[in-house]
């Protein structure tokens, strides 16, 4: 509906992305190259899109348990786990789905499309201790990133080797069994070479009942540098998960009728290659490959008969393969100082077996099915400098699926700056695309071979003012986004279906700024309404309300003190033994300590949680409560 507007628009003159702000150091604002909003070079402050960063500076000073608690506090973000670490956290990027977010590793996209989210990643088993920083860009991405960026991307960086040997041991516990361990070797090896190595272990213990989360991995990162013309990184990750918990729509530990758990054992493999050359000042060239495994054991009670569905979910088992192959490459040129380009082709192969046996009456009936697909695409980005303080950027993609149509997704934003305030105008729109997963296509309870491709258009324009003299900020953000096709339960049907179009629209608001040299606050506002069109019904777990903020001290050497807080509006859910239930809304608190107390050892005091607010993020799943924990870290 957009493009017929905005393409011309974007020809003639989108007002809004930019250079670099000037402003002043005191500005919490992050300013670091973005790597996941495009392949021309940008940071937050010059990307069209809303882009946040979340430092390692700022993940060491709040101390967050792991990747679930670091997401909440971000703007747009509602992320939800019932029954701890044991139970499949969901990202609801701006109202979207949980499948309809992006998730990279180190830039490979980690997606499980054989699970019942239907192609999102459980980011509990990513390893903390071991991030860099995370980049989350808003709005549909497909232009850029290709399939499953609908509603935007999150990407997890790892640490790199530093320039000097560098060995470090972090040891954790907490309530309610709560283990954490991890090891880390970084430095340089062979000269031009650096390389990173890490291990981890996660026992989230018995936070809940029914649940547990036992989770080991492994990953190496090495850039190397053969010439100085030249780059190369290589990144290796193995992750291997063994989890349970009350199976989703039970009702959990308060209303589930039959007391088993879901079990899931999986295994992840990830690698990734990429190489970069540098011709001359003008050209540069990138060739990256890489693959991502994942296998999964699944067994169910499954749901007894209740309010919403008489006949509940039977007793069900999978076994489930799946592996994708992706290979990418591009040619940056540096026309003029003023306008740069890059295009590119790329392959996407995709194979997988899901095996599944439903028990009704006792008698068991199984199922396979099988997906092998090859998606080639082609794409191009630009951005021209207009005038000083003014720049558009535009992208297209196409892409030509097996067993499908072919795919064109357009993206088109501009950045202005008002040079006597140093005030930043983006606005920017983008389509997104996804393919069914092999979950919607071949499972054997709700599985619909027939389903067609989902996709989004979605527009925002946002405003960006520093302020106090500096040594502060404030940004405001309106956002629209529309659905086509989504695939939903259709209870009627007991089965997956396309639906006719999703709506979501809303507004995010941020500030931060440093109140004084050792005391930074930092604070967010985010409002998001959903509307399924020709049908008078809500989506469940989607809050239209969410509240933030943030306070770090660093008053006395060698002491950092953090607290932040959390409000959550309203959510509907359903569960079979309730139907449609609204969980209250609820504030939470956690805080924490972090002391370096002697050359290479720091020690980490943090309380979850603080006030023993009770409150259910799903029907059924009441939180554990408060969750202390200390951690020690000691580098070499």
């Amino acid at each position: 509906m957009f493009r017929n507007y905005l393409i011309p628009l974007g020809i003639l003159a989108l007002f809004a992305p930019v250079q670099v702000l000037a402003q002043d150091s005191n500005v919490p604002r992050a300013d670091t190259v973005v790597v996941t909003g495009s392949r021309l070079i940008s940071t937050s402050a010059t990307s069209p899109t809303s882009v946040t960063v979340v430092t390692r500076e700022e993940i060491d000073a709040l101390q967050p348990s792991n990747a679930v608690d670091l997401l909440r506090r971000v703007p747009g973000i509602h992320i939800d786990q019932p029954g701890g670490l044991g139970g499949v956290s969901s990202i609801y990027l701006r109202g979207a789905d949980p499948n309809y977010t992006q998730v990279l590793i180190d830039g490979v996209q980690v997606n499980d499309p054989t699970n019942s989210r239907g192609g999102s990643f459980d980011v509990s088993s990513i390893d903390i201790q071991s991030l860099e920083r995370v980049e989350i860009v808003r709005g549909s991405q497909s232009a850029v990133r290709g399939a499953d960026a609908l509603a935007g991307t999150v990407n997890f960086i790892t640490r790199s080797g530093d320039a000097t040997h560098q060995y470090s041991i972090t040891v954790a516990g907490g309530g309610h069994g709560h283990r954490r361990g991890s090891v880390q070797v970084r430095g340089p090896v062979l000269g031009a070479t650096d390389l990173a190595l890490s291990a981890a272990y996660t026992d989230d213990g018995a936070a809940s009942e029914g649940s547990r989360f036992h989770n080991r991995q492994i990953s190496a990162k090495s850039n190397m540098f053969p010439t100085d013309e030249s780059s190369l990184r290589l990144i290796i990750r193995l992750s291997d998960t063994d989890s349970s918990n009350f199976p989703d729509d039970s009702g959990g530990p308060v209303f589930s009728v039959r007391r088993s758990s879901d079990t899931r054992d999986s295994t992840e493999i990830t690698a990734g290659l990429a190489f970069e050359y540098e011709v001359s000042s003008i050209l540069r060239y990138t060739i990256d490959a890489n693959v991502y495994r994942t296998r999964e054991l699944f067994a169910s009670p499954g749901v007894a008969g209740g309010v919403r569905n008489a006949f509940g979910v039977p007793v069900n088992s999978s076994e489930s393969d799946y592996e994708r192959f992706n290979l990418q490459a591009s040619a940056n040129v540096t026309v003029t100082d003023n306008f740069e380009v890059v295009a590119g082709a790329g392959i996407l192969e995709e194979a997988g077996i899901s095996d599944s046996r439903l028990i009704m009456g006792g008698a068991p009936s199984d199922s396979r099915f099988s997906l092998r697909r090859t998606t080639r695409s082609g794409f191009a980005e630009a951005r021209w400098r207009v005038l000083p303080g003014w720049s558009l950027q535009a992208g297209a993609r196409i892409d030509n699926p097996d067993g499908f149509s072919t795919q064109t997704s357009l993206s088109v934003g501009s950045l202005y700056m008002f040079g006597p305030w140093d005030t930043e105008w983006k606005l920017s729109w983008g389509e997104g695309f996804k393919l069914p997963s092999l979950y919607a296509l071949g499972n054997a309870i709700v599985g619909d071979p027939t389903l067609r491709p989902e996709s989004s258009s979605s527009i925002e324009t946002s405003a960006h003012q520093p302020i106090l003299g500096g040594t502060g900020e404030i940004s405001a953000t309106v956002f629209r986004t529309y659905y086509q096709d989504n695939i939903d339960f259709d209870d009627a049907l007991n089965r997956l279906v396309n639906q006719t179009e999703l709506v979501t629209w809303g507004s995010e608001v941020e500030t931060a700024w440093t109140i004084i040299e050792a005391l930074t606050l930092k604070a967010h506002v985010t409002f998001v309404d959903t509307d399924i069109r020709d049908k008078h019904e809500e989506l469940r777990n989607r809050p239209k309300w969410r509240l933030g903020g943030d306070v770090t001290w660093m008053g006395i050497e060698d002491l950092t003190l953090s607290a932040r807080g959390l409000y959550v509006g309203r959510v509907l859910d359903s569960s079979i033994p309730t139907g449609d239930w609204t969980l209250a809304d609820y504030t939470r608190f956690d805080v924490a300590a972090n002391w370096h107390f002697a050359p290479g050892w720091d020690a980490s005091l943090s309380v979850d949680n603080v006030f023993d607010n009770k409150y259910e993020e799903a029907v059924g799943f009441r939180v554990p409560g408060i969750l202390p924990r200390l951690k020690l870290t000691a580098v070499f």
